[in-house]
C-alpha cells in the first residue's frame, strides 16, 4: 500500500494514502503542506506538484493549492463548487472551474 512519511523534530509518522482526505498548501507556513487524514492533521515539507506526480492515481488536483483523495470523495456540489469528503461529508474543499473536468473524469472511473 502506498504511503508517505512525515518527519518533524520529535518523530516520524507513516500515513497510508488511503487514509488521507486531502493535502493543501499550509495557510501560515510557507513551503509546507497540510495533510488531513483519519489520524489527524500534519505539516509536511514537500511540493504539491511532486506529490501529484508520484501519486497521480489516488491524488487529484482540484485547485492550484489542493490535492484530494479520489476514493474519499462522497459528493461534488456544482453550485457551491465544493467537494465533500469522508463518510459524513465532514471535510469540504473547493474546486476550480479549470480542474473540474479532470476531477470528474477521474472520480467516475
Amino acid at each position: 500500500m502506498p504511503s508517505i512519511i512525515i518527519k518533524n523534530k520529535q518523530n516520524m509518522t507513516k500515513i497510508e494514502l488511503s487514509d488521507i482526505y486531502y493535502i493543501k498548501s499550509h495557510p501560515t507556513k510557507p513551503h509546507y503542506l497540510q495533510v488531513v487524514a483519519d489520524s489527524g492533521t500534519y505539516d509536511y515539507l514537500q511540493k504539491l506538484s511532486q506529490l501529484e506526480h508520484l501519486h497521480s492515481t489516488m491524488l487529484v488536483r482540484c485547485h492550484r493549492n489542493c490535492l484530494v483523495n479520489v476514493s474519499k470523495i462522497r459528493e461534488i456540489q456544482l453550485k457551491d463548487k465544493q467537494i465533500l469528503l469522508g463518510n459524513d461529508g465532514q471535510y469540504q474543499v473547493t474546486f476550480s472551474r479549470r480542474r473540474y473536468h479532470q476531477l470528474l473524469k477521474t472520480w467516475l472511473k
